[in-house]
C-alpha cells in the first residue's frame, strides 16, 4: 500500500489499493460525493465507486443549486463540513434570491452553475479529502443482510469494507422513456444498475418506483433573445459558503419566456404519444416539479407557463429550458420548442426524457439513514425517495458520517427537526414517508422562522461538532464569527435609544440591520460582518415567533393521541391546505399521530388541526 501525505490517519489512499477500506460509497452523484467526504473527514479509509469518473456530481437536470428551503439546506451542508456550497460558489454564473417579496426568514438563495466546472470542483474535493475513486458498476452486495461484507463489480472485482453507503440516484434499475422508445439507463448516455436492484429485491428489501424527467437543451445561437425577458442577477454579495472570500459575480445572462396557446394545443393533441399517459410509466412523479404534459393536463385553462433559459456553463453553446420537462417524441418536442416566442428557428441539442427508477419503501431505513435490517448499510439521496441535488447532498453527508461513526464504534447522529432543514427532511422521510419524490419546502417546518439561510452555521454548529465532520480550520473561523455575534448582541441588549431598549426598536418592521449597526457604532464593511449583523438583528426580530413555534411543537407532541372523531368534514377547517383536506377526508385518521403520517399533511396543517381541537375543547367546557 502506498500512502500520500495527509493529516488524518489512513484517509488519503493512492495507487493500486485493492482492500483496506473502511467505508465504500456506491454512486458518484451529489449524495455519494458528500457521503465519501464526510466518512473520510471522520477518519475512515473511504472509496467511492462510480460508473463514470467524468460525471461525478453531474447536474443531470437544471444547472443550478439552491432555491426556497433548498438554498438554506446548502448552507447547512456548508455548516456541517460538506463541499457542495464551496463548489457552487466557485462555479456560479448568476445569483438570485427567491421569495424576496416575503420576509427574510423564507428567502431562498439560488445560483446558476457551470455544470462541467462543478463536476471538476467536486472531484477535486474528493481528492483533497483523500477519497479513492474507482470507476465501475456495482452489481451485487456480498454477505448476509445483517452484515454486508463487500460489493461485487461487473468486471469481477470485489471491494470489501466495514460499512457501505448506497447512493445510486436514478440508476437503480433506471429506465429512460421518450415517446414509444424505452431503454435502460440512469440518465442519458449512462447504464442502469439492473443487477444491483435485482439483488436488493432478492434480499427481500421493499422498493417502489418513482419517476422524474428532464427538459430539452437548445443551441443558444438559434434563440432570438429580443423576445425574451432577461432575469437580472441580484447583487447582494451572497455566497453559500463562509469559506468563500467574496460574493457571487454575474458571469452569464438568464432569460424567461412563456408558452403560448399553440404550445399547449400541441401537447394536448399529442398526449397519446406520451409514455406518462399511455401507461408505460408506472412510477409516481414529483408533484412540485411536474412534466409539461402534467401542467397542460392539470391546468387546461391556463396558458403562458414560464420557461426559464439557463446556460449550462460560461459561454456555453447550450441553454437548458427549465420548466419544459417532457418525454414526448422528438418530432413533437421540436414543435413545442419552436412554438415559444423567440424559438421559431431553435435547434434542440438534446431532447428531454423521463427516467423511472427504484427507491426504498418507507420504513426500510431509520433516522440515521441505516437500513433497519442491516448493521452497516446506509442509504442517501434519491434511493430514499427524495428529489433534488440539495436533498441528495445533505442526506449523503449524514449517511456517510453515520457509516464512518459505525465503523469507529461511535454513537449515531440524528439531526433535530426544530434546528435544521436536514432534521425536518429526515424526520419526514422516516416518520411520514412519501408516496412521490420528496421535495423540501419551508412550509414543511413548524420552526421555519428560525431555520433561515443567514443563521444556518449557528444552528448546525453543535451538530457538526458532534458529527465530527467539521475541520479545525472551520471551527476556528466559526469561533471568530461567534465572538463578533455575541459582542454585537451584548451591545444591542445594553443600549437604549431615547429611553427605549434597542432590542424593542429592532423588532420594528421598518428597521433594517444597517440602521441598528449605525446605532451601536458597528461598521460592517466585510461580507462576514454584514451577515453577522443581519443575523443578530433577525434573531431578535423573530425571537417571539420562534418561542411560540417551540411551544406549539411541545403542545403538538402532547396532542399526539388526541382523537379526530369529532371532525366530520375537513373542508370546514379553512386553515388547513386544500391538499391536506383532500387527504384527511379520504384517509380519515383516528388521531393527530395518524394524521402526521399522511404525506400530504404538512406541519402547518398539523398545527391548525391541534388549534382546532383546542378550540373545540374550550367551546365544550364553556
Amino acid at each position: 500500500m502506498r500512502r500520500c501525505r495527509g493529516k488524518s490517519p489512513g484517509k488519503v489512499l493512492c495507487g493500486e489499493v485493492k482492500q483496506g477500506y473502511q467505508v465504500v460509497v456506491i454512486g458518484g452523484g451529489h449524495a455519494g460525493v458528500e457521503a465519501a467526504i464526510a466518512a473520510s473527514a471522520i477518519g475512515c479509509r473511504t472509496v467511492l465507486i462510480t460508473p463514470s469518473i467524468k460525471k461525478i456530481a453531474l447536474m443531470s437536470c437544471n444547472p443550478a443549486m439552491g432555491g426556497i428551503a433548498k438554498g438554506t439546506l446548502v448552507r447547512e451542508i456548508d455548516g456541517l463540513g460538506g463541499a457542495a456550497a464551496e463548489s457552487a460558489d466557485k462555479t456560479a454564473l448568476q445569483f438570485r434570491m427567491l421569495n424576496m417579496k416575503k420576509g427574510p426568514a423564507v428567502w431562498g438563495p439560488r445560483v446558476q452553475t457551470d455544470v462541467l466546472e462543478y463536476c471538476l470542483a467536486q472531484k477535486r474535493n474528493l481528492q483533497k479529502a483523500g477519497v479513492r475513486i474507482i470507476q465501475g458498476m456495482v452489481e451485487k452486495l456480498e454477505g448476509h443482510n445483517s452484515s454486508i461484507e463487500g460489493v461485487l463489480l461487473s468486471d469481477g472485482r470485489k471491494v470489501e469494507a466495514g460499512a457501505f453507503v448506497l447512493a445510486t440516484g436514478t440508476f437503480l434499475n433506471g429506465m429512460l422513456h421518450r415517446g414509444k422508445a424505452a431503454w435502460p439507463g440512469g440518465r442519458r448516455g449512462d447504464v442502469s444498475a439492473i443487477a444491483l436492484e435485482r439483488d436488493i429485491r432478492e434480499r427481500m428489501f421493499h422498493v417502489k418506483r418513482f419517476k422524474t424527467g428532464t427538459s430539452p437543451r437548445v443551441v443558444r445561437k438559434t434563440i432570438d433573445s429580443k423576445f425574451l425577458e432577461e432575469q437580472i442577477s441580484h447583487d447582494l454579495s451572497f455566497r453559500f459558503s463562509w469559506s468563500s472570500k467574496s460574493g457571487v459575480k454575474n458571469k452569464e445572462n438568464c432569460w424567461l419566456t412563456r408558452t403560448t396557446g399553440a404550445t399547449e394545443k400541441i401537447v394536448k393533441e399529442s398526449l397519446k404519444h406520451s409514455p406518462l399517459y399511455s401507461g408505460r410509466i408506472k412510477g409516481k412523479g414529483p408533484r412540485y416539479c411536474p412534466s409539461f404534459e402534467d401542467k397542460v393536463t392539470k391546468f387546461p385553462d391556463r396558458t403562458g407557463h414560464p420557461i426559464h433559459l439557463e446556460p449550462m456553463g460560461e459561454n456555453s453553446r447550450v441553454m437548458y429550458l427549465n420548466g419544459l420537462s417532457t418525454s414526448l417524441p422528438e418530432e413533437i418536442q421540436e414543435k413545442i420548442v419552436r412554438s415559444l416566442p423567440g424559438f421559431e428557428n431553435a435547434i434542440i441539442s438534446a431532447y428531454g426524457y423521463s427516467v423511472e427508477y427504484s427507491c426504498f419503501e418507507t420504513g426500510e431505513f431509520d433516522n440515521s439513514l441505516r437500513l433497519k435490517r442491516t448493521d452497516n448499510l446506509y442509504v442517501a439521496g434519491q434511493i430514499l425517495g427524495t428529489s433534488g441535488y440539495e436533498e441528495a447532498a445533505a442526506t449523503g453527508l449524514l449517511a456517510g458520517a453515520n457509516a464512518a461513526r459505525n465503523i469507529l464504534g461511535m454513537t449515531k447522529i440524528v439531526p433535530e427537526r426544530m434546528s435544521s432543514y436536514l432534521g425536518v427532511m429526515v424526520d419526514d422521510l422516516v416518520t411520514i414517508g412519501t408516496d412521490e419524490p420528496y421535495r423540501l419546502f419551508s412550509s414543511r417546518s413548524e420552526n421555519r422562522l428560525n431555520l433561515r439561510q443567514d443563521n444556518a452555521d449557528r444552528r448546525v454548529f453543535s451538530l457538526a461538532c458532534r458529527m465530527g465532520t467539521l475541520s479545525e480550520e472551520k471551527k476556528e473561523a466559526y469561533a471568530r464569527r461567534n465572538k463578533i455575534y455575541n459582542s454585537l448582541r451584548k451591545e444591542i441588549s445594553a443600549k437604549r435609544i431615547h429611553g427605549k431598549p434597542l432590542e424593542d426598536i429592532c423588532r420594528r418592521p421598518e428597521i433594517s440591520p444597517e440602521n441598528i449597526g449605525r446605532m451601536v457604532g458597528f461598521d460592517a464593511e466585510e461580507i462576514n460582518e454584514k451577515e453577522i449583523l443581519s443575523t443578530a438583528v433577525l434573531d431578535i426580530k423573530y425571537a417571539g415567533y420562534v418561542k411560540r413555534a417551540e411551544n406549539r411543537y411541545k403542545v403538538r407532541m402532547r396532542y399526539g393521541e388526541a382523537s379526530l372523531s369529532s371532525v366530520e368534514d375537513y373542508d370546514e377547517i379553512q386553515t388547513i391546505s386544500i391538499e391536506a383536506r383532500e387527504s384527511l377526508n379520504r384517509r380519515r385518521p383516528k388521531n393527530i399521530s395518524e394524521a402526521e403520517s399522511i404525506p400530504a399533511v404538512r406541519q402547518a396543517d398539523i398545527d391548525a388541526l391541534v388549534l382546532h381541537l383546542m378550540k373545540e375543547r374550550v367551546s365544550r367546557e364553556t
